[in-house]
């Protein structure tokens, strides 16, 4: 019992070094970002905006500085992610087998690569387009004064579920692997799972048919990527079986 409540001691004693580095490594990181990058943090976050010749407003006293705040520990955190994750992977990691070290390592940097190219796509290619039609076509008549604060967080709240819908083929392939799910059943919901894609990019994208179509292609082209994992992931199950 002694060594039960050392050995729980201990994995907290270790929870709480990660934590506190992580935190000092983001705060450190946010003061960074504030000092040195804040104008360029500006730059890529309101630069769709100001494209449109458009400026945006602030609307309380400490709005404008809330708003570069805000922006700083977004870049704080992009910039301390490499220790964070250092961190995070030197406490889980020990408690792993070799063979679900190797899974967890690899579906972690997968699904780190597939938001940042998810969240990369949407702001490319449908967010600005989308702002436009917002502030262009649907502004006729009215003035547009928009506040900093909101901007910023239509900016995340939009990009944002771009991040997570490139996680489907990950998904699918994990699902696969464990036997939930099969080509032949992703194959045979191929209907629904348009139906569902379209809802879905009605429900994150602007009112607009334009910025729907290019989140649901996308997702389409994902939902078929998924299912070509699945048949691998089916192939290689079955040559392991005939061995």
């Amino acid at each position: 019992m002694e060594d039960k409540k050392a050995t729980i001691y201990e994995h907290l004693q270790e929870l709480r070094r990660v934590i506190i580095i992580s935190m000092v490594a983001s705060f450190i990181g946010i003061a960074v970002s504030y000092l040195f990058l804040r104008e360029t943090l500006m730059a890529v976050v309101f630069g769709p905006y100001r494209n449109l010749g458009k400026e945006l407003v602030i609307i309380g006293v400490a709005e404008g500085f809330l708003v570069q705040l805000k922006l700083a520990c977004v870049g704080g955190i992009l910039i301390a992610s490499p220790i964070i994750i250092w961190q995070v992977m030197s406490f889980i990691l020990p408690a792993l087998y070799n063979n679900e070290k190797r899974v967890f390592l690899v579906s972690f940097f997968v699904a780190l690569f597939l938001f940042i190219a998810g969240v990369t796509f949407g702001y490319k290619f449908v967010f600005g387009l989308g702002l436009s039609m917002f502030l262009l076509d649907f502004t006729q008549g009215l003035t547009a004064m928009i506040s900093a604060s909101r901007y910023l967080s239509f900016f995340i709240s939009f990009l944002l579920p771009f991040g997570l819908i490139f996680q489907i083929p990950l998904v699918t392939y994990l699902l696969s692997r464990l036997g939930l799910i099969s080509p032949s059943f992703l194959r045979s919901k191929r209907g629904y799972a348009v139906l569902v894609i379209f809802i879905l990019a009605a429900i994150l994208t602007p009112p607009d048919v334009l910025s729907q179509i290019l989140l649901a292609l996308p997702m389409l082209l994902l939902y078929e990527i998924s299912i070509l994992l699945a048949v691998l992931v089916d192939k290689k199950k079955k040559r392991k079986q005939d061995k």
